[in-house]
Order: C-alpha cells, then sequence, then structure tokens
C-alpha cells in the first residue's frame, strides 16, 4: 500500500467511528511536514481530539522512541495513536501512547 491508501484506509476506519480527519500536506520540496515533528495527522470527534502517526509495523520501535523523546523534552501528555500496518494481515495494530 503507498502512503496515500494507508491515509485513506485510516480516514475512512475513523469516519465510520464519527472520527474528522485531517493530514498534515505533504509538499515536493520537503519529503514530510509532520504536526509537532512527529504526528501526520489530527482526528476530532465532538470534544475529543488525538494525533495520529502512521507507519509499518518494522519501525514500531523507533517511532515509539521519538515520540516518547519528544513528550518528554517538552512535558507534554496530548493523546495520540500509533498505528502500525502489517502487511501480512493487511490490517493496523493501534498503539495508544
Amino acid at each position: 500500500m503507498t502512503e496515500k491508501d494507508l491515509r485513506d484506509f485510516i480516514t475512512d476506519k475513523l469516519g465510520h467511528l464519527g472520527w474528522v480527519c485531517w493530514w498534515s500536506p505533504r509538499v515536493k520540496f520537503r519529503k514530510q511536514q509532520d504536526i509537532f515533528t512527529m504526528w501526520d495527522g489530527v482526528a476530532a470527534k465532538g470534544s475529543q481530539t488525538k494525533f495520529i502517526q502512521f507507519t509499518t509495523k518494522s519501525n514500531k520501535s523507533s517511532h515509539i522512541a521519538k515520540i516518547t523523546a519528544f513528550r518528554n523534552l517538552y512535558d507534554l501528555s496530548h493523546p495520540g495513536e500509533l498505528w502500525l500496518y502489517d502487511s501480512k494481515i493487511k490490517d493496523f495494530e493501534i498503539i495508544k501512547l
């Protein structure tokens, strides 16, 4: 699956649960435009918000370390989820951070 396919899959899955998603735009001159250097997008439902990072299952530990280090550096506690795509089962494992 491409990055766009993964984003669309997450948007559809959360949309069925009543969440609205926004993804940071990708631009040609930079590889990525993450929110707070670590989140790919944000989802909102009523008064709830959560930040979302998605990647493949093989990159799990590096993304957890990056998010944890940034949160500890700035003493942040905003809710977030790490969506890990597993190509074998063609679905995501979701870790709440």
